[in-house]
């Protein structure tokens, strides 16, 4: 093989480079790639037609792996120069997609973009990917991968979380994104007594405008239930002996019990059916302890015997989907108040009328009976 012809193909390379001839530069290089492919000034030129053709994710793998592959001061050099020009390109194309897909009607609404858990054989590269599409170090992308669950990864035009969610997609992110204006859709009830279980289900219940009314239902029309705990907050005060009396700054944010709320997903009627122990009438309707006297029973027993008969009828061959990992959702949710501060949570517990789960656990139901209509 002769140098001399090398060396002329290189610099055919170099001069049609110059010219931006890339025409020209690709018929030398094609003919390099066939007589030196491991040939460092070869491969950092295939680099460069890869960037100027577009093509960045060729591009970047190639200039990677000069960097990774190489020990030359000069080719790592030019290869690194060349890796940066390609991020600053990949982020003005997605700056530009990212403006052009919330200039298109209704896309520039709020929404939100939803993580769901990721598989830990691929969550190294998955966080790469990440990194990448949101512009962000890998570091950072990996902690906010959720294990388990979901996660609320931003906020912001409905366009932009709809394109970021595709592209997470394509490589194998899961995630969803709903638009904030979804969540006024669905009506709430919040169901006081069951009267009836069959042969359809009649229900004492309490809508969003505090009138209270019957609702019946199938249990074929229940597409999806979503169960949670919700912390019931206590702000003891503690008596300061230094100063003799009770120190408000001294109060400190305690768990004393969970409320046990459970919704039923009505998509057909577009409605919510809301159940919580902590204001269910026992006392009425159905009794699901009737093996126990009432007065004998706690208002926990009843709830597991309410509980127990919903997920009897829910059982398949019913194909209603269960949502009930609310408990990782909310660790991160209170991560976005202004979010929660415009969820109006169409319920409230006495005493726990500013809790944050109130509206995190309407959130979370929200955001199930949304992604089930996608």
């Amino acid at each position: 093989m002769s140098e001399s012809l090398i060396q002329k193909l290189l610099d055919d390379v170099t001069q049609a480079f110059d010219r931006k001839d890339y025409r020209s530069a690709t018929i030398a290089l094609k003919q390099l790639w066939q007589l030196q492919p491991e040939n460092p000034q070869v491969q950092l030129y295939r680099g460069k037609l890869y960037e100027v053709a577009g093509n960045l994710t060729q591009a970047s793998s190639t200039y990677k792996y000069l960097l990774k592959a190489l020990s030359t001061p000069k080719i790592m050099a030019q290869a690194r120069q060349g890796l940066d020009r390609v991020l600053l390109l990949d982020q003005e194309q997605r700056r530009r997609e990212v403006a052009l897909s919330i200039s298109a009607p209704d896309q520039d609404q709020q929404g939100i973009l939803i993580l769901e858990a990721i598989d830990p054989t691929h969550r190294s590269n998955a966080a790469q990917a990440l990194a990448q599409i949101m512009n962000v170090d890998p570091y950072s992308a990996r902690t906010h991968m959720p294990s388990r669950g979901w996660r609320i990864y931003r906020m912001g035009p409905i366009g932009a979380m709809k394109l970021y969610g595709q592209q997470l997609r394509t490589q194998d992110i899961p995630c969803f994104w709903v638009k904030c204006a979804s969540f006024e859709t669905p009506q709430l009830f919040q169901v006081q007594v069951v009267q009836t279980e069959t042969p359809k289900v009649e229900l004492v219940c309490v809508s969003s405008d505090d009138k209270t009314g019957a609702v019946s239902f199938d249990w074929s029309e229940v597409g999806q239930w979503v169960k949670g705990r919700l912390p019931i907050l206590d702000r003891p005060l503690e008596f300061d002996p230094l100063r003799r009396e009770i120190s408000a700054r001294s109060r400190k944010e305690e768990v004393r019990d969970f409320a046990l709320v459970l919704d039923l997903h009505l998509p057909a009627r577009n409605c919510i059916l809301r159940f919580c122990d902590r204001n269910y009438r026992f006392d009425q309707g159905v009794d699901f302890t009737p093996d126990i006297p009432l007065a004998q029973t706690v208002t926990r027993s009843q709830w597991n015997g309410l509980v127990e008969w919903i997920t009897t009828e829910l059982s398949p061959p019913n194909t209603a989907t269960l949502w009930d990992d609310f408990n990782a959702f909310r660790e991160t949710a209170i991560e976005f108040p202004h979010l929660l501060k415009a969820i109006d949570p169409g319920f409230y517990l006495q005493g726990q009328e500013n809790s944050r789960f109130n509206p995190t656990f309407h959130l979370y139901s929200l955001l199930a009976f949304c992604k089930k209509s996608m």
